[in-house]
């Protein structure tokens, strides 16, 4: 053998074993058992009651990266065989959106007393895949009582009043929801879930006076942008803005413009005129740091998008909620990164869990591959399971 084909290989060698150093090193950190945050009685009675909190989350090897995560769930997730019941919510302002149930097929209905209302992100409806799935496992968990609340203009449902549509962190249109099901299912409680946006309206609710109604037991939230500015610059650099950025950007202008009906049309650009939106400047709109300064803010009434972000995000209003939230996060999330939730405020509040995975990125936590699986499809139903049983030992007491 030459010289040059003993160098060939040994430089071969050292590259695959430090491919595989770094592999192992990587599965040593991501895989690990969740970690949860908390002050509060019902942290301690998840923590001792609950079997997902004492198992390790050990996503695929090809998933150990949150843009692996992305890609995977986003590509080869597919949707479970399950039955959209669709309806309507009128809202007091005179809108509509779309707010779905599903059919139970699964026979368990050990929580037939509890409604779960659940909250998409900006670009999820109730025919998107990760609810579906997530739907799916509730109703297999004993949940017979799946609802889907819709953001305005989604679902082919068209905008009917001058009301904000993408403002993230509004929680408005959870708490018409709460009162439609009060008066449609007396007695039953109900149980609050969100993802990313979803999530923020939640907290939003939650952190409101309406909130404080005995029919609502809590919430269980997942991918939290917890502070709104420094998501908003996270997303618009680097892989971020390939990944989310661009098609996020896409997909707001488009739903910002399109209408439904003639009507929708009309009603867009009267309330656009009257709030000086510039369309022409908002079309040049690379990130969405720019649609929130040169359109949300300017629809609120707002000085730009630093007031908005102040005003929305959860970490100034976290404070104030009053029922049961167990906030799913993963540490490795670029886009909710760890540290904004400031762990030393967090816990100050008894009602707040941070159910922390080191593993997981952004609305993913891939946790097969044959078929792809979902962590969150295990664990928002056991939070939901076990808030349910806090609360009724506790009015036990």
């Amino acid at each position: 053998m030459s010289f040059e084909e003993v160098g060939w290989t040994a430089g071969a060698s050292a590259c695959i074993l430090g491919s595989v150093l770094i592999l192992l090193i990587s599965m040593i950190r991501k895989w690990t058992k969740p970690t949860l945050y908390g002050s509060g009685a019902f942290r301690h009675f998840l923590e001792s009651r609950s079997k997902l909190v004492q198992e390790k989350y050990c996503p695929p090897l090809i998933c150990l990266s949150p843009a692996m995560q992305f890609y995977v769930r986003t590509k080869y997730e597919k949707p479970p065989p399950i039955q959209i019941v669709k309806e309507t919510l009128k809202l007091s302002d005179g809108g509509i959106v779309a707010f779905d149930h599903f059919a139970n097929n699964k026979g368990s209905k050990d929580k037939d007393d509890y409604i779960v209302v659940i909250s998409p992100g900006l670009r999820e409806t109730t025919h998107s895949v990760k609810i579906l799935t997530l739907a799916n496992s509730l109703l297999a968990n004993g949940f017979p009582n799946v609802f889907v609340l819709n953001a305005r203009s989604s679902c082919s449902i068209p905008m009917m009043s001058k009301m904000m549509t993408f403002a993230s962190g509004d929680g408005n249109h959870l708490n018409e929801s709460v009162e439609n099901l009060e008066s449609r299912f007396p007695g039953k409680k109900i149980i609050l879930v969100g993802a990313c946006l979803g999530a923020m309206s939640t907290i939003d609710y939650l952190s409101t006076e309406e909130a404080n109604r005995p029919s609502i037991v809590g919430g269980v939230i997942h991918s939290c942008n917890w502070e709104l500015k420094a998501y908003a610059m996270k997303c618009s650099s680097g892989i971020n803005y390939q990944l989310f950025n661009k098609g996020l950007v896409i997909d707001t202008l488009h739903r910002i413009e399109k209408s439904y009906t003639e009507e929708e049309r009309e009603l867009k650009e009267e309330w656009y005129q009257e709030k000086g939106i510039n369309m022409e400047y908002l079309r040049k709109s690379k990130s969405i740091w720019d649609i929130e300064e040169r359109f949300v803010a300017p629809l609120l009434g707002l000085s730009g998008a630093d007031e908005y972000y102040q005003k929305v995000s959860p970490v100034n209003k976290c404070h104030k909620v009053k029922k049961p939230v167990v906030v799913i996060n993963a540490r490795d999330d670029f886009m909710a990164p760890f540290d904004h939730f400031k762990l030393p405020e967090f816990v100050k509040n008894p009602n707040l869990v941070l159910w922390s995975t080191a593993a997981g990125g952004h609305v993913c936590f891939v946790d097969g591959l044959f078929p792809v699986t979902n962590y969150l499809d295990k664990a928002v139903p056991e939070c939901a399971k076990f808030m349910c049983d806090f609360v009724e030992e506790d009015v036990d007491k």
